[in-house]
């Protein structure tokens, strides 16, 4: 989770509620769009990092000759 998406998040949610204050649908659609986009890159961030360290963790684990080594 990086602090741009956060920012990014909560701009979106104040445009989203503003747009819904003052009856305007294309800012709060906009807010919307804006909010949800931020949270689906966090997700993708999460998971791209996630699966980093699972790399990393298979590959110690390989080079050590740990788990699954069939001799």
């Amino acid at each position: 989770m990086t602090m741009k998406h956060k920012i990014q998040q909560t701009v979106g949610g104040a445009r989203q509620k503003f747009g819904s204050a003052t009856g305007n649908r294309r800012l709060q659609v906009a807010g919307l769009v804006q909010r949800r986009g931020a949270q689906a890159r966090e997700a993708a961030h999460d998971l791209r990092t996630r699966a980093r360290g699972a790399l990393r963790e298979a590959q110690v684990r390989w080079r050590a000759g740990g788990a699954g080594d069939p001799s």
